[in-house]
């Protein structure tokens, strides 16, 4: 399936719900043989250790804001003394006084604290959402990697296969002497090299394959099968990738700190006030020959006389201007990555074509003529060998080519803010 335009939209329901939703992996998944590049983003982001990170960050903020604007815990204080003793000739202890402090935020201390705490919840969100892009980026590396590596062993395995034909019939031919010992022997260093080649191609792919196991949590055994790579059809214009640049998960988390900071300001302007509290007490004394209880209400407040937090205010004011600095280099170099991922992907869509209509094509078709050809004697060793070269080497350019634009169309996505789920991207 192509690339298609889609404009970014928030992950945050579908990313929590994954996460917040986690199962244990089924028998199922642990059977499953045939992986699509969008059934391992969901095996991986259930599994993932980056994922309960950001599941636990969210939770983290979540907690800070039920928290933010809270009221203070009163402060209770009780007073013993021999003061009524001595008054009514008694002597000993006596409690002599209750008080209760309860401070009061005022001038808008519990609102600008509960709108830090919630840009900070926002940020955490968005934050989760581009953890979730950078997850499906890497996986689709491993993916496509694991198909390159698996499509070239194959290819590899093809040359080993037609290069020993080649030494089984100049062998034949040699001892019916039919073929002179020295193209026999070409034949024979053709085979050899094929099979280093095919040697090295194995294990390239059994890394990549272990690497794949590995992110996907799946036995030592499994085989995942994996869809042949294509090429990629019908990208979307570069203005659909940079329309999207404003909705980026970074951009979202970048802006809900500029909110946080402003709020900070508010709340740095708040506690240059005067700080209040309310004071309530009860007192026993011996009055008029006997003893009686006194209440009493009072009020007690911080005077700003040394301290006026004017440091405080002018790096809260700094740090919002540094915050909207943020953004725009955050929103310059966004725009940056996707034009040049964008013209790198379209250049490699354009070199693939063009690859395979005036390469990768005619090679096979002279690797053909030229296998008739030198069945008919009309040829020699040398050009067989060379058509042979040519043709895997065209096909292992191809591959190339292909993997490259799948991994530049994966870093595009997550510069531009897209996932494969809402770009409808198969491969």
């Amino acid at each position: 399936m192509s690339l298609i335009q889609w404009k970014c939209r928030s992950l945050s329901a579908g990313f929590l719900s994954v996460l917040m939703g986690a199962s244990p992996v089924s028998a199922q998944a642990e059977n499953q043989q045939y992986w699509t590049l969008e059934s391992s983003i969901e095996r991986v982001v259930r599994i993932a250790p980056e994922s309960k990170v950001a599941a636990a960050n969210i939770q983290a903020h979540r907690g800070a804001l039920r928290q933010a604007g809270a009221w203070k815990n009163p402060t209770l204080s009780v007073l013993m003394s021999n003061k009524i003793g001595l008054d009514d000739g008694t002597g000993g202890q006596d409690l002599t006084q209750f008080a209760l402090s309860q401070p009061v935020p005022l001038f808008g201390q519990r609102s600008q604290k509960k709108s830090i705490a919630r840009a900070g919840l926002s940020a955490s969100i968005a934050q989760g959402d581009y953890q979730h892009l950078d997850l499906e980026r890497q996986i689709s590396i491993r993916f496509h990697r694991l198909q390159f590596a698996s499509a070239k062993y194959e290819l590899e395995q093809e040359r080993l296969a037609f290069a020993s034909d080649l030494k089984d019939v100049g062998r034949q031919r040699e001892k019916s002497g039919d073929m002179a010992i020295l193209e026999r022997t070409r034949l024979d260093l053709v085979r050899e090299t094929a099979k280093q080649l095919s040697d090295k191609a194995e294990g390239e792919y059994n890394e990549t394959l272990s690497q794949f196991r590995s992110l996907l949590n799946l036995p030592i055994g499994a085989l995942p099968e994996l869809k042949a790579l294509a090429p990629i059809e019908n990208l979307a214009p570069l203005t659909a990738y940079l329309a999207t640049v404003p909705d980026h998960p970074l951009m979202q988390a970048a802006d809900n700190r500029v909110k946080g900071a402003t709020a900070s300001v508010a709340l740095a302007k708040a506690n240059r006030l005067p700080k209040l509290s309310v004071n309530m007490y009860r007192e026993r004394d011996f009055l008029g020959g006997r003893v009686q209880n006194s209440h009493g209400i009072g009020l007690s407040f911080t005077v700003p006389l040394w301290d006026r937090q004017g440091g405080r205010l002018t790096e809260t004011r700094a740090r919002v201007q540094q915050s909207y600095a943020d953004v725009e280099i955050l929103h310059r170099d966004l725009k940056s990555s996707v034009r040049q991922n964008y013209l790198h992907l379209n250049h490699l869509i354009e070199q693939g074509a063009h690859y395979r209509l005036n390469v990768f094509q005619p090679s096979r078709r002279v690797f053909d003529m030229t296998r008739k050809a030198y069945a008919a004697g009309e040829v020699e060793i040398l050009s067989l060998i060379d058509a042979n070269n040519i043709y895997f080497d065209a096909q292992t350019g191809y591959l190339e080519l292909l993997q490259d634009a799948w991994l530049e169309a994966a870093e595009l996505r997550l510069a531009a803010g897209h996932s494969i789920f809402t770009t409808g991207q198969d491969n």
